[in-house]
């Protein structure tokens, strides 16, 4: 995250800070709720994503993807591909989710492209979506449509 800043909508500080039972909390599974899933080299995570589904009646159909990393030292190596992948087809597991959202800042193009690359679209963009260190980073907004 600190080789990233501008890729994250929280500081590495802000999760550094994060207590341990919340972290801990946030990637226990709820089946058809919320999954994280990571990447595991020599029994040291290099990636994770997590996805989230909208708990609202009227928005079950939707989940949104969070918490994307990848370390720097594996980047290229089709980890975040693999992690995606295997996300995309726990979400089309799970009855009445019919598509992912996501958002990704304009600078992280290996992700936009990753994304593209697995479906999903941009369908809007939102200026200044954050401001880090004084500088406005917009972000496009992606979804994937899984019953098609």
């Amino acid at each position: 995250m600190e080789e990233s800043p501008l890729a994250f909508g929280r500081s590495a500080g802000e999760y550094r800070s994060e207590p341990l039972e919340t972290v801990a909390a946030g990637l226990e599974e709820r089946p058809g709720e919320r999954v994280t899933l990571g990447a595991f080299l020599r029994g040291e995570l290099v990636g994770a994503m997590t996805l989230v589904r909208d708990p609202g009646l009227n928005k079950r159909h939707k989940a949104v993807l969070v918490a994307v990393y990848v370390s720097p030292a594996v980047r290229g190596q089709r980890v975040g591909e693999r992690l995606l992948v295997a996300l995309i087809s726990w979400a089309r597991a799970v009855p009445g989710l019919r598509q992912i959202h996501l958002s990704v800042s304009l600078t992280q193009v290996a992700a936009r492209r990753l994304y593209a690359a697995q479906g999903f679209r941009v369908y809007g963009q939102e200026p200044r979506a954050m401001i880090v260190n004084g500088q406005d980073v917009d972000e496009e907004l992606m979804l994937l449509v899984l019953d098609d």
